[in-house]
């Protein structure tokens, strides 16, 4: 199991990832504390706290393309 740490500003942010991640047909979770989400799912992903960690869950690696496209919602401090 794979994790990409990401994080929202505001419902709109929330909005931005779920779009995102919505161009990926990959099985992928949203981990927020103890609460997991389907990362497909646009009410899971409202039910999100913003004030909490976010990480992408995923069964396999990323690839670069994935990487690329969730880049900007990597926390600065995560980006190496």
């Amino acid at each position: 199991m794979y994790s990409v740490p990401i994080s929202a500003i505001n419902k709109n942010g929330l909005i931005e990832i779920f779009e995102t991640l919505a161009q990926f047909p990959n099985v992928m979770m949203i981990k927020n504390g103890d609460y997991t989400v389907d990362a497909h799912s646009l009410i899971g992903v409202f039910s999100l706290d913003i004030n909490k960690p976010l990480e992408i869950i995923l069964d396999e690696a990323p690839d670069m393309e994935f990487m690329n496209a969730v880049s900007k919602f990597i926390p600065a401090q995560q980006v190496s």
